[in-house]
């Protein structure tokens, strides 16, 4: 057990290093590989470490070495190492991850320690780039890339259709200041770039280059084609890098492809793409941003042409599973006949499994399922309503027969839930609402602004700058996130202002309890408020309020001394971007005209007891 008090903090991005107290830890690369590879991917068996990071017959000899190490450099602080004998090797409890956006990449400086561990490392990074919408734009990945080349070298670049995988090379061609050829053409110190189908000799070339960069695109659907394994095995590993480009952020298509455009339709075909710049520029050339988007023919045949590579088996078990927008239970793999064909789909990179079996990227289940013709779509959607039924999954029956188009008694699934997701199924359906104690806000002015000092941050798909707070939630995304502040030392108003864009299904998601936006006040006692489409402001019970979500934001709080605040999104299919301020109340006289705003009390003193359930 630990004797220390307080936590040590592994840094996610930027140059990997530890952190105690705000000063660092040294540590060798391979420890601190460790200690990154167990954080997160959980408790790991010796063997696999061992293998991970040495791969020869005295690995396990040196990861003894490296954990001893790893015990003398923690000792010092008052926390112990791990144990003699302790296999499979756990995470320690006084150890976190410090997962907030920085400039640089995620675990910098850990390239080189395997090529094994280097695979693992791009992994890492491609999924945590894509998982965080402001963590790394194409222009500074452009240039961390450069910053680490030094010809002769190989880049192999993954992506999906429309990824813009040419325009990163050409991009990093002008970066690097060498010209762009397509092909073996050419020698000297110039970028080489070989897409399929790729020509004959370009592996001796490639090989035998002194002075040229050669990136090789690749498909991250897929195993590697014979020309990447053939330079692999061949080439040198230390001038060797593989990335997969990540999509475009949220931040970055707006100030970019999507800054002429309202909001919410920007939003709904950033969604609808997932950030893939090939596939937006496809959306706006069509030009109809209006009720349901078209699926661009190119779009379509690039997918489609990628699905052709699995079995014909597999690929009609991929579009069969199309038709749910969350991860599978067993029993809904097993009724869309998909549980023969999981290994292909996961190597072929369609699928992952995260607990459970879902897509690895939703835009593209998007565009699988909007190539159904409707009636095959109706009757796979019927199939998953009668296993969603047999499993008393009430939400995700209730999904699917409203998209088979079925007519349905929807007070059944109404009464099922109860609280705030019941008030927000309801809303959705255009249901009575009930009858419940309307909010009154009272007519404040504010005053001086208030310093709001950022306590911790949760969950992926969020990014925050200063005021600006910015959530790009999709169904991968497992859990909320959100920021926590400090407690305010003095009470105060909280100014939310911004603008939303959901989609969840149901509105309340398909596990019923996906909240689009939630405020939470803490003290002595807690307090929420839930963000519905289609509600309005009424007190469900003395903690819980209910408001309406509309695209434009604009809501002011009081906010009691001694309370700490935050704001989350559990949202299946979401976009937010928000401004939060905080004021002082303003004690000017009656007599001094000063503005005034409409302010929401979230602890009313009149109420007591449940209200409705």
């Amino acid at each position: 057990m630990s004797k220390a008090t307080g936590n040590i903090q592994l840094k996610l991005w930027g140059p990997a290093r530890l952190e105690y107290q705000g000063r660092e830890i040294k540590l060798q690369r391979k420890g601190l590989a460790i200690l990154y590879y167990l954080l997160l991917e959980g408790p790991t068996r010796r063997e696999v470490l061992a293998d991970l990071l040495w791969g020869h017959s005295a690995a396990s000899q040196n990861l003894r070495v490296e954990l001893h190490r790893l015990g003398q450099a923690l000792a010092p602080l008052g926390f112990t190492g791990f144990q003699p004998g302790e296999d499979p090797l756990k995470p320690p409890s006084y150890l976190q991850l410090d997962r907030a956006a920085g400039p640089g990449m995620p675990m910098e400086g850990l390239e080189d320690i395997s090529a094994e561990f280097r695979a693992w490392l791009e992994g890492q990074r491609s999924q945590l780039m894509s998982g965080s919408p402001g963590a790394m734009g194409r222009e500074r990945l452009v240039q961390d890339v450069a910053a680490q080349i030094q010809p002769p070298f190989l880049l192999i670049l993954m992506g999906r259709p429309g990824s813009g995988r040419t325009s990163f090379a050409q991009a990093l061609a002008k970066t690097l200041g060498m010209p762009f050829l397509e092909g073996p053409r050419g020698s000297g110190r110039v970028l080489h770039y070989l897409r399929a189908p790729y020509p004959d000799g370009a592996v001796e070339r490639a090989l035998n280059d002194r002075e040229g960069l050669w990136v090789v695109e690749r498909s991250s659907f897929g195993e590697d084609p014979q020309i990447i394994l053939e330079l692999r095995s061949h080439y040198p590993p230390e001038r060797t890098r593989c990335i997969t480009l990540p999509p475009l952020s949220w931040g970055e298509a707006r100030s970019g492809l999507l800054n002429q455009m309202p909001f919410a339709q920007a939003a709904k075909l950033f969604l609808a793409s997932g950030g893939s710049p090939g596939y937006l520029r496809e959306l706006l050339a069509m030009g109809q941003f209006d009720g349901d988007l078209p699926l661009p023919q190119r779009v379509r045949a690039q997918v489609q042409l990628e699905a052709r590579m699995l079995s014909l088996e597999a690929r009609l078990a991929l579009e069969r599973l199309s038709v749910h927008p969350a991860p599978f239970t067993q029993g809904l793999l097993d009724a869309l006949e998909g549980t023969p064909f999981l290994d292909e789909l996961e190597r072929w990179g369609w699928l992952v499994y995260n607990g459970q079996w879902q897509f690895a990227d939703d835009s593209i289940r998007r565009v699988l399922y909007h190539s159904l013709q409707p009636g095959r779509r109706q009757q796979y959607h019927r199939q998953a309503a009668l296993q969603m039924a047999l499993e008393n999954q009430t939400m995700p029956e209730a999904y699917h027969r409203l998209m088979a188009g079925d007519t349905t008694d929807w007070s059944t699934f109404v009464q099922a839930l109860e609280d705030w997701p019941q008030y927000g199924l309801r809303a959705f359906l255009d249901m009575p609402l009930p009858d419940l104690p309307e909010l009154s806000p009272e007519e404040l002015s504010p005053g001086g602004e208030i310093a709001m000092l950022e306590e911790s941050r949760f969950g992926l798909g969020f990014d925050t700058e200063g005021r600006y707070l910015r959530w790009n939630r999709t169904p991968s995304i497992v859990g909320p996130s959100g920021l926590e502040w400090a407690t305010f030392e003095e009470p105060g108003l909280l100014h939310l202002k911004g603008y939303a864009y959901v989609e969840n299904p149901l509105g309340v998601g398909i596990t019923g309890v996906a909240a689009p936006l939630v405020l939470t006040l803490r003290g002595e006692r807690e307090g929420r408020v839930y963000f519905l489409k289609g509600a309005k402001p009424a007190q469900l019970d003395p903690q819980t309020t209910v408001l309406p979500l509309p695209e434009k934001l604009d809501f002011w709080f009081r906010v009691p001394q001694g309370v700490s605040v935050s704001l989350h999104s559990a949202a299946e299919s979401a976009l937010l971007d928000l401004e939060v301020n905080a004021y002082r109340i303003s004690q000017a006289p009656a007599t001094y005209e000063k503005p005034r705003v409409a302010v929401y009390e979230l602890f009313p003193s009149l109420v007591s007891g449940r209200i409705w359930r």
